[in-house]
C-alpha cells in the first residue's frame, strides 16, 4: 500500500506505511511530542555507546580473519571497512532491541524498503551528482586526466567497490539509520537533517587536507544524503547514493575521496582550476561544482517526493512550495 507520509515539518515523502502511523494501527509518528529531552539524549548515548563497544569488541573477534584475508587481499582498507560495517550493525541491532523498537521503522534498511525506485534512485542520484558537474569541470579544463601506471582497469574498480560499499553503510547506519529516526521523532526532520549533517562533516576532520570548506561540503553531502532517505523512505537509497558518488570520484574519475587517495591504474585525474571550485587535493566532493550538482539533484529529489510542485505553463515553469504542515487534500 502506497501512502504519503508527512511529518513535523511539512515534508511529504511517499512510501509504505510505516508502524509510527497511526493510520496504520501502530506506535508514535515520526514527530513525538510525548518523547521528552532526556529520553532522546539518553537513547542516543546509549547508541553512541553501543557503537563504540562494537568497534572495540568486533576487531578483537574478527581479528585471525583480518589477519587472513589482509594477506590475500595485499590492502587493510578492505577488512577495516567490513569491520566497522558489521560492528555498526551490532550497535544498531543492540539498541532496537534493547529500547524494544522495530528495526524496520528505525533505521529503514528492511525489506520493505527495497524496491525498484529505492535502489535505482539512490544509486543514480549520487552518480549523477558527482558525475555531471565533474564532468563540466573536465569539459571548461578545470579537472585534467593524466596518465598513471598501467594495470587492470576492472581490478582498480572492484577494489574501490570492495573499499567503499561497507565505509558508505557504516557511515550511513551511524547517522542516517537510528540516531536520524529518533531526533526526527522527537524534534522533527529539520533538526534531525541539521544534527547529522554537521556530525557528517564534523567525523571527517582528521582526513588528510581537510579545510573548512571541505567540512562545509561533506555536511552539505549530509543534506543531500538525508533528503535522499527521506524522498525514498529507505536507508538503501541513501547508502547506494553515497556508494555511487564515492564509486565516481575513485573508480571513474581516479580522484581522492574525503582526501584519503587510492592508486588506481592508467590514469588520474587531477585539479587544474581553483580548489574552491574543483575540491583541489581533497577530491571533486569539496568543491563549489560538487556543491550545484548535489543542490540539483536535490530539487530533482523534492519534486519527485512532492515536497514542490513544478507547473508548466506555456513556456514558463510556476514552482510551488508546499507550507509547512499543510497536508494534502
Amino acid at each position: 500500500m502506497r501512502t504519503t507520509r508527512p511529518d513535523a515539518d511539512g515534508l511529504h515523502a511517499p512510501g509504505r506505511v510505516s508502524a509510527y502511523e497511526p493510520d496504520a494501527g501502530g506506535g508514535a509518528p515520526p514527530s513525538d511530542p510525548t518523547m521528552g529531552n532526556v529520553v532522546v539524549v539518553a537513547r542516543l548515548i546509549a547508541f553512541v555507546g553501543a557503537s563504540l563497544l562494537a568497534l572495540a569488541v568486533v576487531p578483537a573477534l574478527l581479528y585471525p580473519f583480518i589477519r587472513f584475508s589482509g594477506s590475500v587481499v595485499g590492502t587493510r582498507l578492505i577488512t577495516f571497512g567490513a569491520m566497522s560495517c558489521v560492528a555498526m550493525l551490532v550497535a544498531t541491532a543492540v539498541t532496537v532491541r534493547l529500547f524494544r523498537e522495530s528495526w524496520r521503522d528505525t533505521t529503514r534498511l528492511s525489506v520493505d524498503a527495497l524496491g525498484r525506485w529505492p535502489l535505482f534512485g539512490g544509486l543514480a542520484a549520487g552518480w549523477f551528482a558527482i558525475a555531471v558537474p565533474a564532468g563540466l569541470l573536465i569539459w571548461i579544463g578545470a579537472l585534467r586526466i593524466v596518465p598513471a601506471e598501467a594495470g587492470d582497469w576492472w581490478a582498480g574498480a572492484g577494489l574501490a567497490l570492495a573499499i567503499l560499499m561497507p565505509a558508505a553503510l557504516t557511515e550511513e547506519l551511524a547517522l542516517r539509520g537510528y540516531a536520524f529516526t529518533l531526533l526526527r521523532r522527537a524534534w522533527g526532520v529539520t533538526m534531525a537533517v541539521a544534527l547529522t549533517s554537521v556530525a557528517f562533516g564534523l567525523l571527517h576532520l582528521f582526513n588528510p587536507g581537510v579545510n573548512a570548506q571541505s567540512v562545509a561540503l561533506v555536511s552539505l553531502a549530509g543534506v543531500f544524503l538525508a533528503l535522499v532517505r527521506l524522498a525514498f523512505d529507505s536507508l538503501w537509497a541513501a547508502w547506494l547514493a553515497h556508494l555511487g558518488y564515492n564509486f565516481v570520484q575513485l573508480a571513474v574519475l581516479h580522484t581522492p575521496v574525503s582526501g584519503l587517495a587510492v592508486p588506481q591504474p592508467f590514469y588520474r585525474t587531477i585539479s587544474n582550476g581553483p580548489a574552491w571550485l574543483t575540491g583541489g587535493a581533497w577530491g571533486p566532493e569539496a568543491g563549489v561544482a560538487a556543491a550545484i550538482g548535489m543542490l540539483g539533484v536535490s530539487f530533482l529529489l523534492a519534486v519527485r517526493a512532492r515536497w514542490v510542485t513544478v507547473h508548466r505553463r506555456g513556456w514558463r515553469f510556476d514552482i510551488s512550495w508546499r507550507p509547512p504542515g499543510r497536508r494534502e487534500p
